[in-house]
């Protein structure tokens, strides 16, 4: 009697090579076969039943191919679990392309490839654009600035691209990234099944194999799994209606997209960073609890040239104080600067007891005191 253990172990192989690379059982069967030097796994199949069995080698051999490809095949953790757990700024493959070292980095199913003044960046979608980022200070000198060298590049982040993407989809259901008959596919984080699924970034409608194949990003606009549902219901009663995606029939993977970045750190200085610096220094300027509170209340506008007017209460901060921290802030910023008075709601009765002391626990005391004898102290207590 033939001991098939060894085909069931080839088999089982196969069977997690088909949910790792998202294809046919009976393709991931000859691939396997090929592994073994049979032309297909039906030629491999008739030498089992005439009484061939792999040996120790020939299956440490596939099993080998097997996890080289896809690591993540069985047991514990998960791929996305060991992704989490990889201590930061450790590396999953080092070496150097043309005399120029290199580290790869994976997080969450993204791929970052980088040497000295470069970069390759790949998404975990199948359709996600390499972006190769060569730094301006290496305009000139950068490796990545020969097209050679960029594309044994991007074989090396691509090939790491493609575990990544089968480790995630061997931790999803077999059904999340294969539809079965009816075009049917599992969504892998909200379990609901449909043939139709539906964008929420674009309002794009795409067929279940189109987004199981694309790892449940949108081929359209990229969006993450966590974007795409069964029914479009952001678009009810609004009169619109989800647009079918089309996939282009001779579609190519695509080209690796090169740009300059500059990686020095860059001050922006727009409406948030002026009006932060400029509360900072009124801060620094207040002399009293009152005058503290008068600064964190003051409505500060930055107009469109960068200029900015501070508007203060008129019982927090008396016109006769002069902002001087914050008018120098706006010198060294090139920022003009004007000052108004108004009178604003205060938050609490008898703002004059804030100019009293320095001291926010004796305000607070103060004006606790305050309200017991001449108003109401209602309390955020919780029945």
């Amino acid at each position: 009697m033939i001991n098939k253990n060894e085909i069931d172990r080839l088999k089982l192989l196969a069977k997690r090579f088909a949910h790792a690379s998202r294809s046919n059982h009976i393709d991931a069967l000859n691939v396997i076969a090929t592994k073994l030097s049979f032309p297909h796994w039906k030629a491999l199949a008739v030498k089992a039943d005439q009484g061939w069995r792999p040996d120790e080698d020939e299956l440490g051999k596939v099993d080998a191919f097997v996890r080289e490809h896809f690591p993540s095949l069985e047991g514990r953790p998960h791929f996305i679990e060991q992704s989490m757990s990889r201590p930061v700024g450790e590396p999953i493959q080092v070496g150097e392309i043309d005399g120029h070292p290199y580290q790869v980095f994976e997080f969450l199913g993204d791929i970052r490839m980088e040497g000295e003044g470069w970069r390759i960046l790949i998404g975990e979608a199948d359709s996600s654009q390499p972006v190769v980022e060569i730094e301006t200070t290496r305009r000139k000198s950068s490796p990545a600035n020969d097209p050679g060298f960029v594309g044994k590049a991007v074989k090396v982040a691509g090939t790491q691209a493609a575990k990544a993407r089968a480790g995630i989809a061997s931790d999803w259901p077999r059904r999340s990234t294969k539809p079965n008959a009816k075009g049917e596919v599992i969504h892998p984080l909200y379990s609901d099944s449909a043939t139709e699924w539906y964008c929420l970034h674009c309002d794009s409608q795409i067929k279940g194999a189109q987004i199981a194949k694309n790892l449940w990003h949108c081929p359209k606009c990229d969006a993450s799994p966590l974007d795409i549902f069964s029914s479009p219901w952001w678009l009810d009663g609004s009169g619109q209606k989800p647009t079918a995606f089309e996939h282009a029939k001779d579609r190519k993977p695509p080209k690796p997209k090169v740009k300059m970045v500059d990686p020095r750190p860059t001050l922006k200085l727009d409406e948030q960073s002026i009006s932060m610096l400029l509360r900072v220094a009124l801060l620094e300027d207040a002399g009293t609890l009152g005058e503290r509170l008068g600064a964190m209340l003051a409505e500060i506008n930055v107009d469109d040239d960068s200029d900015a007017c501070i508007t203060f209460d008129e019982d927090l901060w008396s016109e006769d104080k002069v902002p001087e921290a914050a008018i120098a802030v706006a010198a060294k910023l090139g920022v003009g600067l004007e000052f108004a008075m108004t009178s604003m709601t205060f938050p609490f009765a008898w703002p004059d007891l804030g100019h009293i002391t320095t001291s926010t626990s004796e305000y607070v005391q103060m004006m606790l005191d305050a309200y017991e004898k001449h108003g109401v102290v209602i309390s955020n207590e919780r029945d």
